[in-house]
């Protein structure tokens, strides 16, 4: 599990460099905020964006090879130390690493076809150098369970990579398959991420007692996603929504063994309960047959931001020192990614109100954000208030 001590070790002078999750909850959030207003912007015409490719490549792709993967490193980075007890990366190294996760997103924003080689070789590079570092740490240990998340990373590389050949290849359906291929990759560390936090935490901050996983729904919950992710790449659609109605179920199931009726009064536990429970509505949605981009949109804006901020607001408390009490403004912020996810659906599902209720969703999303920023900004970039190292 993920707890809040860290292995005795001298610590880099910038406080902001001296854990993962610090440079890329921070900057990660930040570019997300960034990201979302240039899109709408864009989208209402009232500024004229011209990223490498398209906007719309661009916005997919950036939303989940840039801000979502950033989150990822931040937390496994972090993770792995408590993991392990062994050191992980700090300092100049993680400033190293910061730099490369933060040169793609900068150079993509120009439309110069000479760099692109290398803004996708830059780009391509952070994600294998993450689970190479992972590899590193549990390797030693013979933590297999952990070292799970290595071929998942370079899984979540390949679809990358199918990404950019897509827009040098100029192929819509690939970008687009290798864009649901990223998204449900990333569902499966989120899912795996949150089978062992949801619990735990519930567990500690609630009255209700962790019961044991059953072996048989957490087999199949991978191994759908898995064939789902399958069925995507070779766009098969009936395939897609047996595996999505499959998962969609199981994922119900297991979330429902978790306690989520004792959360109410504990902000760190409901955002996590509600956020991940859209996972699940996500792939039910798909295999219902109903518009595409509102089951996605259930997973990407609900499942996977919802429990990026909660995992954030609770993880940035825990390793900076402090008790597990997020500001009262912080709490709004989960309200409003809620509300965010809602509108979102709804905007597909009712098209004559796409255009308000997209506007509605940025919005959303950016004062969600933007409150974590305002609120944990100080507290990244300064030194544990108990003058632990981390």
């Amino acid at each position: 599990m993920l707890n809040i001590d860290e292995p005795a070790q001298k610590q880099p002078k910038v406080p902001l460099f001296r854990l993962g999750f610090r440079p890329f909850f921070l900057f990660g959030s930040v570019f997300s905020i960034i990201a979302l207003t240039l899109w709408i912007l864009f989208l209402t015409g009232n500024f004229q964006f011209s990223p490498h490719g398209n906007t719309v490549w661009w916005h997919a792709h950036e939303m989940l090879f840039g801000f979502v993967t950033a989150i990822i490193a931040g937390f496994l980075l972090t993770a792995v130390q408590n993991w392990t007890g062994r050191p992980s990366i700090k300092g100049i190294p993680l400033a190293l690493l910061f730099a490369l996760w933060t040169a793609p997103r900068i150079l993509l924003l120009n439309q110069d076809w000479v760099i692109f080689p290398i803004v996708a070789a830059l780009d391509l590079l952070f994600l294998p150098i993450t689970a190479f570092l992972m590899a590193k740490a549990v390797l030693p240990v013979k933590q297999w369970q952990n070292f799970t998340f290595v071929p998942i990373l370079f899984l979540l590389t390949l679809t990358n990579a199918i990404s950019y050949y897509g827009l040098v290849t100029n192929n819509p359906e690939l970008i687009q398959s290798a864009h649901y291929g990223g998204v449900f990759t990333i569902t499966i560390v989120v899912t795996m991420i949150g089978g062992r936090v949801i619990p735990f935490f519930t567990d500690r901050a609630s009255d209700w007692k962790r019961q044991p996983s059953i072996n048989w729904i957490e087999k199949l919950t991978f191994t759908s996603l898995v064939l789902l992710i399958g069925s995507i790449l070779i766009q098969q659609q009936t395939a897609i929504t047996i595996f999505a109605a499959l998962s969609g179920s199981i994922l119900l199931i297991r979330w429902s063994r978790w306690g989520w009726t004792h959360t109410f009064k504990v902000p760190l536990l409901w955002s996590l309960h509600l956020s991940y429970v859209f996972i699940p509505i996500g792939l039910l949605m798909i295999a219902a047959g109903l518009p595409l981009s509102a089951g996605i949109h259930a997973i990407t804006v609900g499942g996977m931001a919802g429990m990026i901020l909660g995992m954030m607001a609770r993880v940035s408390l825990g390793h900076t020192g402090r008790q597990l009490v997020p500001p009262k403004p912080v709490v709004l912020g989960f309200g409003c990614i809620l509300l965010a996810t809602l509108s979102r659906i709804v905007a597909t599902l009712i098209p004559t109100y796409y255009q308000p209720l997209l506007i509605l969703t940025a919005v959303l999303w950016i004062i969600a954000f933007g409150l974590f920023v305002i609120f944990y900004s100080s507290m990244l970039c300064k030194a544990r208030i108990d003058g632990r190292p981390g």
